[in-house]
């Protein structure tokens, strides 16, 4: 969110950026009274994190509750254990300066501001903690101070950044911001863990250790938000959207896997020769091509209540793949080129009218779902299904659909 000036700023986003200014102000203060050292003889290292910071601030992907959580949890503890926290800022700074560069809108906001003070406190937690452990400290119990440091940077950065800044500047609930919390713990225990477990590799191996945090904790992460990059369906032929909705459905249903292949089967026999639900018509195409993908090819024009053609079936009596078929064919009547290219959740309410009547209501339903787990934004209303090919769970799937 961009800041805006004068009276379009509402009292509570005041007291938002005023705390977020203060906070800074006193991290200012804390660098130079009782922050503890910065060491500057590691640099190769620390531009090492700053890459990795730049690459997960990239590919970063919200909890459910929309508020966004990374790998930079663990880059910050490591950031702070190798060189100090004046340098550990270079994880707020290094992703900013590139936005400031590319993305202006996305540098010069309010959440920027508040993400200074919150990485520059969390490295301030962090240097506080590992300056009270033990100099002559074995390897279990520098690991347990490692894990302590990473914890009280959540516990501080959550504090400063999110608990004030989604609560007075976006005015949500402090409820959800506290559930919020809850939602980051499993993740944040493992990013933390890593970090502490990579500290100790960077002690012994250097920037190999680095890369096997990488390898571990940042490139998946990039993975599943460069698999789940989106385009609009209106740039697909009616076609080949036909065929995109037909496996998204048939993922979303649960079919077997020759299932599916049967699906496909009379998916390419109805692109090929279209049912027109005349009897006359529907007899020619089955004597000519008896084969079973034909045969339920030809039926999709076939209604739920049995008020269709060309041989009057109603509900399941007519193929699964049928039923399939004619709402991934409904869909892409209205949503690929050439069509009116309506969005997702326009195209849901006449599938759902239909439902009952000329579709089956089951596959309506797995086509919400379909939508429930695609990136549907206001810029991309109508995306291309994707996120059905990720062999992940439901939930990270919904999670992916709302990065931004």
């Amino acid at each position: 969110m961009t800041i805006k000036a004068g009276p379009r700023l509402v009292r509570r986003q005041w007291v938002g950026l005023s705390l977020h200014a203060a906070a800074v102000a006193a991290l200012v203060a804390a660098f130079l009274t009782f922050a503890p050292a910065s060491r500057w003889d590691r640099l190769g290292l620390v531009a090492v994190i700053a890459v990795l910071a730049v690459i997960a601030d990239r590919s970063e992907v919200p909890l459910p509750t929309g508020v966004a959580f990374d790998a930079t949890i663990a880059l910050v503890l490591l950031a702070v254990a190798v060189a100090g926290p004046l340098p550990a800022l270079v994880v707020f700074l290094a992703p900013w300066a590139l936005d400031a560069v590319t993305r202006p809108a996305r540098a010069f906001r309010a959440g920027a501001l508040a993400n200074l003070a919150l990485y520059g406190w969390q490295a301030i937690a962090a240097a506080l903690v590992l300056a009270a452990a033990p100099p002559s400290a074995g390897l279990s119990t520098m690991l347990a101070w490692l894990l302590v440091a990473g914890w009280s940077q959540f516990v501080v950065g959550w504090a400063v950044g999110p608990a004030i800044y989604a609560t007075l500047w976006v005015g949500a609930p402090f409820r959800a911001i506290t559930r919020a919390l809850v939602d980051m713990v499993p993740a944040a225990t493992i990013m933390v863990a890593l970090g502490a477990v990579t500290v100790e590799l960077v002690d012994v191996h250097g920037i190999l250790g680095l890369a096997l945090f990488a390898l571990i904790a940042v490139l998946p992460q990039s993975w599943l938000t460069y698999a789940a990059r989106t385009r609009p369906v209106g740039e697909l032929d009616r076609a080949t959207a036909t065929r995109r909705y037909a496996q998204a459905l048939g993922a979303h249903l649960g079919l077997s896997r020759s299932q599916r292949r049967h699906l496909s089967s009379v998916t390419a026999a109805a692109l090929r020769r279209p049912a027109t639900g005349d009897p006359i018509d529907y007899a020619a195409a089955t004597l000519r091509d008896p084969s079973p993908a034909n045969m339920d090819a030809q039926v999709t024009t076939e209604w739920w209540n049995g008020r269709g053609g060309p041989v009057g079936m109603a509900g399941e009596t007519i193929p699964l793949a049928a039923r399939v078929l004619a709402v991934a064919d409904t869909w892409s009547s209205l949503t690929a080129s050439g069509s009116p290219r309506l969005a997702h959740g326009e195209v849901l309410e006449l599938l759902r009218a239909a439902a009952g009547a000329r579709l089956d209501p089951v596959v309506v339903e797995a086509a919400a779902e379909v939508v429930a787990q695609e990136r549907v934004t206001e810029t991309e209303p109508a995306p291309e299904p994707r996120l059905h090919h990720l062999r992940v769970p439901a939930a990270l799937r919904r999670t992916l659909a709302g990065a931004s």
